[in-house]
């Protein structure tokens, strides 16, 4: 079966909470502090895939640039061990500080397929939007709680940053190549990860408290679990994405 871009959140076996357009999440930021609230614990884990695979559709990218190969969709990455990759991972409830300070987060467009597919920052944090294309390109995404954004880019070296304000996790795409989709997720605080190749997700210096672990997947959407934060020491919490 070939899989491209849908949303098959009915198929998902655990509660899945969705809002916002494309099945983004998003939540109101309230005042943000300049100073980090740090803890010593790590909280860390797998998302795993039950089920088949989807096989993803192969993008002839004839519409880009010369020389431009194809290449295969990013929506669902099922790794070699059963887990999931591009899925956000957050502590929902910690307390919320201002990003600025951390080194920028990028998005490029390399042969009319945005790298990475999957972009995590804090509130305040700077995005770099980058073309390595000699063809044009109009970035646009269209969040819920942060400024809308369409702006074109024509030839190689093209940058344009970006700073968002409030936690959401949204949808960024190419008009002029419509294969193109990348999803950047933005938290009011530092604790967050994206998974890789390995499924894993590992987040450190989690403050005592007692919090929510969000997994957010923008084809099989929300899971979410309690989590209690003690003084010290690791935690380990798994995910796991059911599907037929």
């Amino acid at each position: 079966m070939k899989f491209f871009g849908s949303r098959i959140l009915s198929h998902v076996v655990a509660v899945a909470l969705l809002c916002g357009c494309d099945g983004s999440s998003a939540t109101q930021t309230p005042a943000l502090s300049k100073t980090p609230v740090v803890g010593k614990t790590t909280v860390q884990g797998k998302v795993n895939f039950v089920g088949t695979a989807p096989v993803m559709e192969t993008v002839v990218n004839t519409g880009c640039h010369a020389g431009a190969k194809p290449f295969t969709a990013e929506t669902v990455i099922v790794n070699p061990n059963g887990t999931l990759a591009n899925v956000f991972v957050s502590i929902e409830g910690a307390p919320a500080w201002d990003g600025s300070a951390r080194p920028a987060g990028e998005l490029d467009q390399i042969n009319c397929q945005f790298v990475p597919h999957a972009v995590a920052l804090q509130v305040g944090q700077r995005l770099d939007v980058k073309s390595g294309d000699p063809t044009l390109h109009n970035v646009h995404w269209d969040p819920r709680l942060n400024k809308p954004a369409n702006f074109g880019m024509t030839r190689p070296g093209d940058s344009k940053s970006a700073v968002f304000t409030s936690a959401e996790i949204f949808r960024v795409r190419c008009d002029v190549h419509p294969w193109m989709s990348a999803y950047v997720g933005v938290f009011d605080n530092s604790f967050f990860a994206l998974t890789g190749s390995d499924g894993t997700f590992k987040i450190e210096n989690v403050p005592p408290g007692q919090y929510t672990l969000v997994a957010w997947h923008e084809t099989y959407g929300t899971l979410k679990q309690p989590l209690n934060v003690g003084a010290d020491g690791k935690i380990e919490q798994h995910f796991e994405y059911k599907v037929p």
